[in-house]
């Protein structure tokens, strides 16, 4: 290769990065014969499990990955608008308080258009979004590209990857947090950082996990959450924020304060827990306050859909005024701070989306989440700028939460460029 010219030179080395990233690519992320998709030495901790010093083949292809993100363009990070801007024209800034979901695939979705119409704040991605590997990465693209082509903020992208059935990607990492919780902190670590790394190469920064229950014999969080002891909970919490921190994916925790004892999943409908305050300060809400502040910090917490005794025992704690507060103030949490499913908060309120989303906006809350169709997502949209116009939502509380969430966009800025598969 010595006698070639330069340029022969340069164009043989990029068909061989071509060639080692897709033939990694396929090994990253594609399963093998079995349930289980295929890591280092065929195991899914690999050699993480023995001190975590093992690295990936994400690790190997980073420079190329690098200088692949440097040579691409995404949507901007605009300031957010002063109060006296936003007061003239709510309508924009309005929107980017959303992460808002859609149905169909990159296919058969007419999502682009309204996107481009209007510049949401996010986009989450479930399961029926996705089938392949391929298809996730030319998605979360195509988002990018829309949002950059109609001169909007780069939007996040979201999903919820908690592990095995409440993951949106299946078969992707991570396994279930009961089977990862039982490892020790290195193989938490391992696994949390995996799964990061795969969501930052197809191009997702906000991973609405991991799951902060205490696993309450008959809870939601049994089967589902990392132990039913609180100071276990709290380790695998701390050992999973620090490594999706050092990947530059944002782990929404959640969901504060604590589901772990309520009688449902409050995403089903009326979940009372009955725990008294001190009760949930002492064991539910302590995994939330090791992440509260601090060098590994979390950049988002996610709020619940439960009712609580120890507050009204009537209102979501993410349209509750004071849920919001125990996490701001008591806990001194500074990042984002977002929404349970306000679709689902209508099963528990009996009201309207729109009426969850201005309360939600009212109590504290920063991004509003709308997975549901066109139709909730614009009525909440109106409502919000209706109250907006009014004063009814004050111009500060939007420009506050307006900057929070351009920190979180600027601290998944790296997750924008998926890599391109097939």
């Amino acid at each position: 290769m010595s006698r070639l010219p330069p340029q022969a030179r340069l164009a043989a080395v990029a068909a061989a990065a071509v060639l080692l990233l897709g033939g990694a690519i396929y090994v990253l992320f594609l399963r093998g014969g079995g349930d289980e998709p295929v890591t280092q030495a065929g195991s899914r901790f690999g050699s993480d499990a023995a001190g975590g010093r093992g690295g990936t083949l994400i690790d190997t292809l980073a420079p190329v990955l690098t200088a692949r993100a440097e040579g691409r363009r995404t949507g901007s990070d605009p300031a957010p608008p002063s109060e006296d801007e936003l007061r003239r024209a709510p309508g924009d800034a309005v929107a980017g308080l959303f992460l808002v979901g859609f149905r169909g695939t990159l296919r058969d979705t007419a999502f682009f258009g309204q996107l481009a119409a209007r510049p949401y704040g996010g986009v989450l991605l479930t399961r029926a979004n996705y089938e392949q590997p391929q298809q996730l990465s030319g998605l979360t693209s195509k988002v990018q590209e829309v949002a950059h082509e109609a001169g909007h903020a780069a939007p996040l992208v979201a999903a919820q990857q908690e592990g095995g059935d409440f993951s949106a990607f299946g078969n992707l990492e991570p396994l279930g947090q009961v089977e990862v919780g039982e490892g020790n902190l290195n193989q938490i670590r391992a696994s949390a950082r995996r799964t990061a790394e795969q969501l930052k190469a197809l191009g997702v920064g906000v991973n609405l996990a991991p799951n902060a229950d205490i696993a309450v014999a008959g809870g939601p969080g049994q089967g589902r959450a990392f132990s039913d002891i609180p100071a276990e909970v709290t380790s695998a919490i701390k050992a999973s924020v620090a490594a999706y921190n050092r990947i530059g994916v944002a782990a929404a925790v959640g969901p504060f304060p604590g589901d772990g004892a309520a009688s449902q999943d409050p995403n089903s409908g009326p979940a009372p827990v009955g725990l008294g305050i001190e009760e949930l300060r002492e064991a539910d809400m302590t995994p939330f306050a090791a992440v509260a502040g601090g060098r590994n910090a979390a950049p988002a917490m996610q709020m619940s859909n439960a009712i609580y005794v120890a507050y009204d025992s009537v209102t979501p704690a993410t349209i509750l005024p004071e849920a919001i507060k125990e996490l701001r103030d008591r806990l001194g949490f500074a990042g984002t701070i977002v929404s349970a499913d306000l679709a689902a908060t209508t099963a528990t309120t009996g009201g309207s989306v729109g009426e969850a989303a201005v309360a939600a906006l009212k109590a504290g809350v920063d991004l509003l989440v709308v997975p549901g169709g066109p139709a909730q997502q614009d009525e909440a949209y109106r409502d919000v700028v209706a109250a907006v116009r009014s004063g009814d939502i004050p111009a500060g509380r939007v420009v506050d939460a307006l900057r929070r969430i351009a920190k979180l966009r600027a601290f998944t800025r790296d997750a924008r460029e998926p890599v391109q598969i097939g």
